[in-house]
């Protein structure tokens, strides 16, 4: 069952990173702070439901503009973008690390001792 998450997972957090390839290609799009939001709050929210996966979480969300926009349009200087990418996508992986522990703490406090 646990692998059968991760699975879902990845497979959700590659499509999600796909899927705002395409956003970001249309040429009415021009907010990137939007875009960054999106990718920093995906990575949170599935790297909350599967932890130890964060890291590839933040890469399959982050990763996938970067690069087709540097194979795109053969323009490698996109490719420095990468960095921020990442960066925002652990940022939010981690994020819903933390946040999924508080809530677990949160649950053992409300069930007291012993229960």
């Amino acid at each position: 069952m646990s692998n059968a998450i991760t699975a879902a997972v990845l497979v959700a957090a590659l499509a999600m990173g796909l899927w705002l390839v395409g956003v970001e290609a249309n040429p009415r799009f021009d907010d990137m702070g939007i875009l960054a939001g999106i990718i920093v709050l995906t990575s949170g929210a599935l790297s909350a439901i599967r932890p130890r996966a964060a890291l590839i979480i933040g890469a399959l969300v982050g990763l996938p503009i970067p690069i087709v926009e540097a194979i795109r349009f053969e323009n490698y200087a996109a490719l420095a973008a990468l960095g921020f990418a990442l960066a925002g996508a652990f940022a939010g992986a981690y994020v819903g690390i933390v946040v999924r522990r508080s809530i677990q703490v949160d649950e053992r406090i409300a069930r007291g001792p012993g229960g």
